[in-house]
């Protein structure tokens, strides 16, 4: 009777909760700075407004608007919108390290760790809320949430690259379970920590063309407008479609004179044509012997044998992030690239296979989605064993059904329950799981699957 009562409890409560969430949701998407308020320069002792000549008390920490107040009270029913590396990370210190989440204050990362148990439950729902943001903002780029995020302004990217790498030593540091790893992975994928130095000389020309162009036809020309969307999209939202938006410009404007486009692009390319140099790059930054020995082997020639002993080691990698005392939380991030940047690699190289019928490919791609999150140690073990036991490839094709399933699973389970609250608002987000599984490892299991000769 008592466990029916509570049942009925947290149901209204969910239902209540709800509801106050729905008018306040709609609210941010008709707004022109969406869930944004003022644009600050953070200080350790205090914060100010953004004009010229200003300075932040006690030393600038970053610039960055911070929630408005209808985000404030989404927040409030654990509902998290206007997510930046710099405030949601400068929050969470000055909840749980000085008593007060809007505070100004120095940065006292040790102080954070060290109140990792207390602050991880509002962490970890911050980052599902903050992942789903983002899906939707990559998947609806003209809704004023969207918008939003590309005003000038809104946040740094040198100080959201910084604060990355905090929020991300922290948040790993703090997981108590591999089952939560999935959600770190897929915050880091799309963070600034997988840009390269080579992405800041694009923003930089990005943005001395919009200024050459604001110069010359000034702010209201059709071909300034559309330049500007561009250079927000480079600076605030990079993504590999950027790629696609300078081709349609470029078409558009053909008559625009300014090169810089050219190289832009080429950097943006040759950044998203991940090689196993890179992968090297990252495991030499965390003294990962075996996995650079592995990934320089492959730059003679990429051949199955070869990625199959990649992505054991990096496997093996992943089963230890969680431990602080092989990676404590200033070495996490850095871990965080190797099976990331690892991962692109080799699903690269699975994707231009085009004979599949062995079950060696099969191994590879198990150990992507362990490494990818979304699979336990528990089950990574079960599938290797069944595809082990495997006569042959054909009878690999009737285990992956049941590892495509369970991975499915466990994707929605990270994301409970702040996905069935985003639906609720946007039934377009029923697509989130199947989206981001087209995008991942599982994907690249399917499609190989495909191949399989019955």
């Amino acid at each position: 009777m008592k466990k029916t009562i509570l049942m009925v409890a947290i149901l209204l409560s969910a239902s209540v909760g709800q509801a106050q969430i729905a008018p306040l949701y709609k609210s941010i998407q008709s707004t022109y700075k969406g869930p944004f308020g003022l644009n600050y320069l953070q200080g350790s002792s205090g914060r100010i407004s953004v004009r010229d000549g200003a300075s932040a008390p006690g030393g600038q920490q970053f610039q960055a608007a911070f929630r408005n107040d209808t985000a404030m009270k989404l927040e409030a029913l654990d509902f998290y919108m206007g997510n930046l590396y710099t405030t949601n990370y400068y929050e969470l210190m000055g909840e749980y390290v000085y008593g007060k989440a809007m505070s100004s204050h120095p940065l006292n990362h040790q102080g954070l760790l060290d109140a990792s148990a207390a602050a991880l439950p509002k962490a970890s729902s911050m980052v599902r809320h903050w992942l789903l943001e983002k899906h939707f903002v990559h998947q609806f780029p003209s809704s004023n949430l969207a918008q939003s995020f590309k005003l000038r302004g809104i946040s740094g990217s040198e100080f959201e690259q910084e604060y990355a790498r905090y929020f991300l030593n922290f948040y790993v540091y703090a997981l108590t379970n591999e089952k939560q790893l999935l959600t770190a992975l897929l915050l880091a994928k799309g963070s600034p920590i997988a840009t390269s130095s080579s992405l800041e000389r694009a923003r930089n020309l990005i943005a001395a063309s919009f200024d050459s162009a604001v110069a010359s036809y000034g702010p209201d020309d059709s071909m300034v407008k559309a330049l500007y969307q561009l250079r927000n999209s480079i600076h605030n939202q990079l993504t590999q479609s950027v790629i696609a938006q300078i081709d349609a410009f470029q078409r558009q404007y053909s008559s625009y004179g300014d090169f810089s486009l050219g190289e832009i692009r080429s950097i943006l390319v040759a950044y998203y044509s991940v090689s196993s140099q890179r992968v090297s790059d990252a495991a030499k930054k965390i003294g990962a012997s075996d996995i650079q020995a592995s990934a320089d082997a492959l730059k003679k020639g990429s051949t199955v044998a070869g990625c199959l002993d990649l992505s054991l080691k990096v496997a093996a990698l992943r089963s230890s992030i969680m431990d602080n005392r092989l990676y404590p939380a200033d070495k996490k991030t850095d871990v965080l690239l190797v099976l990331i940047t690892a991962s692109q690699y080799l699903n690269k190289e699975m994707n231009n296979l085009k004979d599949v019928n062995s079950k060696d490919v099969f191994k590879v791609l198990t150990n992507l989605v362990y490494i990818d999150g979304f699979l336990i140690k528990d089950n990574w073990n079960y599938f290797t064993s069944e595809i082990d036991g495997a006569a042959d490839v054909k009878a690999v094709a009737a285990i992956l059904p049941d590892m495509i399933d369970i991975a499915n699973d466990t994707l929605t389970q990270a994301f409970a329950p702040a996905l069935q609250q985003w639906i609720s608002v946007e039934p377009k987000m029923q697509y989130f799981v199947d989206n981001t599984i087209k995008s991942s490892s599982l994907n690249t299991l399917s499609v190989m699957a495909g191949k399989i000769k019955r």
